[in-house]
């Protein structure tokens, strides 16, 4: 019975990601007159039509003024929740401008979630330089790695800061040296994620992975990725006295959920993660000598 849930799982996971893999998750289709989240400077930005337009609503691009070669022309940022996973694809839809222009993608992570970015305690993910001398509109789409992005970080961080939401996303354009001077006139129409062959092909690999893991206590919580709510599971094979702690990915006390004496057996302790803020979690379990500690997503 279990091998028969677990193979039905699987495939419902596959077909749930092909899905997505040919269709794109979207993240803005540019259907609000309103632009909701979005802030720009060093150039304009305005909707594309007088009232929403759920069919082909854009935003327009431009300057006022010529821009000139070697220049930084300027930045658009959405300041809205963004959870892109390491090893897909960042797509986004643009209007060429037939010119030597660039384009960086930006993902911005708030680690001390104070609901901004801050230089010297948060991280920045910044894509290489892509290009935007063609005509029309194209899709540009860059792949999530560490080969295609740098991490910017005060810190020993690393990729998996992608498991958490991004605070903002921003895209800064630059004109380079072969640049013909006139005003800067572009469009965006689109921000979609792509899950990768590799990371489809990876669902149900991990998945086994993770619960052939070795565990002195057992302990798992499910759903995980959850929202809000998880439960925690663990078995005791004595009785012991048990402490049961959530952290955050920095370290700090969240919440203590058990904090007692308990018998041999299998326990279970729900985890309300209504009033917190997306990304990645801990839980310690300790219980007489024996400390385990697993991760958890959050994912709003």
């Amino acid at each position: 019975m279990k091998k028969t849930v677990f193979l039905f799982l699987s495939l419902f996971i596959l077909v749930s990601a092909a899905k997505v893999f040919s269709q794109g998750t979207i993240y803005d289709d540019f259907s609000k007159k309103d632009m909701p989240g979005w802030i720009w400077g060093g150039l304009e930005m305005k909707y594309s039509h007088e009232t929403d337009n759920k069919e082909n609503g854009f935003a327009d691009l431009y300057t006022t003024n010529t821009v000139k070669a070697k220049s930084l022309i300027g930045k658009i940022t959405k300041s809205n929740p963004f959870l892109f996973s390491a090893g897909n694809y960042i797509n986004v839809m643009f209007k060429g401008v037939s010119n030597d222009v660039t384009v960086k993608f930006i993902l911005q992570y708030d680690i001390d979630n104070n609901g901004k970015y801050n230089e010297d305690k948060d991280i920045l993910l910044i894509s290489k330089p892509l290009s935007m001398n063609f005509s029309g509109w194209k899709e540009i789409k860059v792949k999530l790695d560490q080969e295609n992005f740098k991490l910017i970080s005060k810190f020993d961080d690393d990729f998996s800061v992608t498991e958490e939401e991004a605070l903002a996303m921003q895209f800064e354009f630059d004109a380079g040296k072969d640049y013909k001077e006139s005003k800067f006139e572009s469009g965006i129409a689109l921000i979609s994620e792509i899950i990768s062959k590799d990371n489809l092909n990876d669902f149900a690999k991990d998945d086994k992975e993770t619960k052939e893991a070795e565990s002195y206590f057992d302990a798992k919580n499910y759903p995980n990725p959850f929202n809000p709510v998880t439960t925690i599971s663990y078995t005791l094979k004595e009785n012991a006295s048990v402490r049961l702690t959530v952290y955050d990915r920095l370290g700090r006390e969240v919440k203590v959920l058990i904090d007692e004496n308990q018998g041999a057996g299998t326990h279970t302790v729900e985890f309300n993660a209504s009033n917190l803020p997306s990304g990645i979690y801990f839980y310690r379990i300790k219980a007489n000598d024996r400390t385990e500690v697993k991760k958890m997503i959050l994912a709003k």
